[in-house]
């Protein structure tokens, strides 16, 4: 389990990665870390096939809404930083699980349903906390 110290590291290190990542990287990262299901719910698809679609390609393709693309970059760094910490399992389970910092919503939830930064910073403030322990 991370120490304090550890998880300043950790965190820094998941939002540099995220701000230094292609949507490309990132959909690939998310679908063989989490998994299809889970990162498309959190991104709010329907279905797997866009995500599937931006990891594929090599010309820069990725969401086309702005929300949409910040959800990838939060959903990103919440698994980078929790998979780093502890393991992918342990990030999909944080998605998936309630949360009592979200009114008992799993992430994922408030994730897939942002339409504004609030929701949004909802999600790294619950991850943050589950970091800290």
């Amino acid at each position: 389990m991370p120490t304090a110290i550890d998880f300043l590291g950790i965190w820094e290190e998941a939002h540099k990665d995220c701000v230094t990542t292609s949507e490309q990287e990132k959909a690939a990262y998310l679908l063989g870390t989490i998994g299809p299901r889970i990162a498309a719910a959190a991104l709010g698809l329907s279905d797997a096939r866009q995500l599937k679609s931006w990891a594929r390609d090599q010309g820069g393709g990725g969401p086309r809404e702005a929300i949409v693309a910040k959800r990838l970059d939060v959903l990103f760094q919440a698994t980078r930083a929790i998979s780093n910490a502890y393991s992918a399992a342990v990030a999909a389970r944080f998605l998936r699980s309630a949360n009592p910092q979200l009114d008992d919503l799993a992430p994922l939830e408030v994730l897939g349903d942002a339409r504004d930064d609030d929701g949004l910073r909802q999600v790294l403030v619950a991850t943050r906390a589950f970091l800290e322990g």
